[in-house]
């Protein structure tokens, strides 16, 4: 009887096995397809294949998977999430994306794990900023998620500039709504100058702690970051910007000289964009110089379609700048795996 029992515990272990072994082919057929350059057929089969194959692939870690393989199998499962959060369906998104957090933790190498968990976390937690601005009916879950990822890469990636300024953006873009919370613009400033610390000559970030200490009515702490951004001899749109917030507290303080030089030169750095000569006609009318205050206001007046679509492109470029890093890190993160 024992050895009848044995026979049929060792046939029922062999099934098992096979099952496994069918399982962990299935899956890995998916990661080659990834790594061959075919995305979209691989997360097309992956969205049908049952959720206890991933689990079981994550739980037994299957021999001989590469570093490289086990980073496609994560990239596989997040673009797979990524589709999925494009057309709000949350929960299923929420579970892939802990797929493949859950696989960067099978990479072997410590110095691969931590360079790939540091890209993951910051390109998930950007694409989810990126979809605040692309899908309007999901911004408030989009927001969530974003701030979830970029909050868990600042925890484990405290002195990273580029960690420190993802996740400062979005409360920036937060606390700036009107019925924003103003607790995350004190966030976002206090990630601004952590990550200077690091950077302290980095342009966008000076502009955007600038900018944030601006709204948070501390102008004294606000000029000295901004001054340095037009010091540095930044990109047109980081000094166009830097122009306008140093014009527009210099005019509050009744500076108005001072007001018009900032204007009439960020003007000069991009006429295209409308915005200075509006604040330099207002400056120049509070100044008395009513006849150039006409001209300024005349010029925005006459400004064709194709300017006040430039206008509109800078205030774009500001808002979605971070979130416009995804793509590039994205795809350094795929090219990587692929063979």
């Amino acid at each position: 009887m024992a050895f009848g029992y044995a026979l049929t515990l060792t046939a029922a272990l062999l099934v098992q096995a096979e099952a496994v072994a069918q399982d962990d082919g299935r899956y890995l057929r998916l990661v080659n397809l990834y790594r061959g350059g075919h995305p979209e057929e691989a997360i097309r089969e992956l969205r049908s294949l049952d959720a206890a194959v991933v689990k079981g692939f994550i739980r037994r870690r299957a021999p001989g998977v590469d570093d490289h393989g086990l980073q496609a199998a994560s990239l596989l499962e997040t673009e797979l999430a990524m589709t999925l959060a494009e057309r709000s369906r949350w929960e299923e998104a929420d579970a892939h994306f802990v797929a493949a957090w859950q696989i960067s933790f099978l990479i072997e190498m410590p110095l691969h794990r931590l360079s790939f968990q540091r890209d993951w976390l910051l390109a998930v937690g950007l694409f989810h900023h990126q979809l605040i601005f692309v899908n309007v009916n999901a911004v408030e879950e989009a927001f969530v998620r974003a701030d979830r990822f970029l909050h868990n890469a600042v925890r484990l990636y405290a002195n990273d500039p580029d960690v420190l300024l993802a996740a400062g953006s979005v409360l920036e873009w937060s606390g700036s709504l009107r019925e924003g919370e103003p607790a995350h613009l004190k966030e976002a400033e206090e990630l601004y100058a952590r990550a200077l610390r690091f950077a302290p000559d980095e342009p966008e970030i000076l502009l955007r702690h600038g900018l944030v200490l601006e709204k948070l009515e501390k102008e004294d702490e606000a000029a000295p970051p901004l001054r340095r951004v037009l010091e540095l001899g930044a990109r047109k749109d980081l000094t166009y910007r830097s122009r306008m917030v140093l014009g527009r507290m210099a005019e509050r303080a009744g500076r108005l000289a001072e007001a018009i030089a900032h204007y009439e030169a960020a003007a000069d750095a991009i006429p295209s964009w409308q915005v200075a000569y509006v604040a330099l006609g207002h400056a120049l009318h509070a100044s008395g110089a009513h006849d150039r205050a006409r001209e300024a206001l005349d010029h925005a007046l006459a400004m064709d379609m194709k300017s006040a679509d430039a206008t509109l492109g800078g205030w774009w470029s500001y808002e979605l700048g971070v979130a416009l890093r995804f793509e590039p890190l994205f795809e350094g993160m795929r090219a990587e795996v692929t063979q």
